[in-house]
């Protein structure tokens, strides 16, 4: 068994190379960096795996021969360019890189709750154009479909390490609860997906949508970074009404702005997602907590 990672610097390809190393049925990996300098000392050194010099914006640099899964995912594109073109351009090279080929069985893309949609979902429109290319492909496709990182609130730890601590959330209300799910248990499971490679999807593509072991709220988060930090804390909730003036004054690129705002509202309570999100119909539980998961970042946080 030969599994491939492309982009493979990614935290969730991370968790999926390190899932497949540790499996005892000890497939060999193949992480595709565009700089090699950066492949961690753990993969480096490992028998099983090779990390070879590849970028998913030119196919010219992607070479799948002889393997027998591919798990695959979009970057994020912050630099202001076009992000949807970028999407299709990296779905089409690996599409194209599946193709030649000849040996890849199954194909494991990270997407997104909503993926569905093709408009009114804000910056998911590129895991639903990733979606659409990779669907009609020969071989087996497993789209893992995610509704909210518990990542995503990493951008919490400047603030929380500051002298006064606190985070934005721009989820409210404190008491509303939704789906969150870990890196480590995405990769997880693509890693699971791309072992069961040869053996034939009854229906392909299938969707799993990946949830935590329950859903969870800001409330739950405020507790959650209270008891790893073992700081007091305070939460700032921006509303509705405030998403655009605060997407305005992050880090994003403008041209984001607008599709953040979209995408955050349609899981917020009224929104597009809110009932799907919340139905359990082919759903897969994750295993970590918010807990578990803020444990990671704030050790990582700490030793930067």
């Amino acid at each position: 068994m030969k599994v491939v990672v492309v982009p493979a610097s990614a935290q969730t390809s991370q968790w999926a190379i390190q899932t497949l190393l540790d499996d005892s049925s000890a497939p060999s990996v193949i992480g595709v960096y565009r700089n090699v300098g950066k492949v961690p000392a753990n993969f480096k050194n490992h028998p099983s795996f090779q990390a070879v010099q590849g970028d998913v914006s030119d196919g010219s640099t992607l070479d799948f021969s002889g393997c027998d899964a591919v798990i695959t995912l979009t970057p994020p594109k912050l630099d202001g360019s076009d992000f949807i073109a970028f999407g299709k351009n990296m779905a089409t090279n690996v599409r194209h890189a599946v193709e030649k080929s000849g040996s890849v069985k199954r194909l494991a893309y990270v997407s997104s709750q909503g993926a569905q949609y093709a408009e009114g979902v804000g910056e998911v429109r590129t895991n639903h154009n990733c979606e659409r290319i990779f669907e009609t492909l020969a071989c087996d496709v497993v789209f893992v479909r995610n509704c909210y990182f518990m990542e995503n609130w990493s951008s919490a730890l400047d603030t929380i390490n500051s002298d006064n601590p606190y985070f934005y959330s721009t989820i409210a209300p404190l008491d509303y609860s939704l789906p969150m799910v870990s890196v480590k248990d995405i990769g997880k499971t693509c890693a699971k997906e791309a072992l069961s490679a040869g053996t034939a999807l009854d229906k392909s593509p299938r969707i799993v949508y990946l949830h935590g072991p329950r859903n969870f709220s800001v409330r739950d988060v405020w507790e959650a970074f209270e008891k790893v930090t073992g700081k007091k804390i305070r939460v700032e909730l921006v509303e509705k009404e405030g998403l655009r003036g605060f997407f305005e004054q992050s880090p994003l690129p403008a041209n984001l702005v607008d599709d953040f705002v979209e995408m955050t509202l349609t899981f917020l309570p009224g929104g597009l997602l809110e009932e799907e999100m919340n139905d359990l119909t082919n759903a897969v539980r994750g295993d970590d907590t918010l807990v578990d998961s803020f444990s990671r970042m704030w050790r990582a946080s700490q030793s930067a």
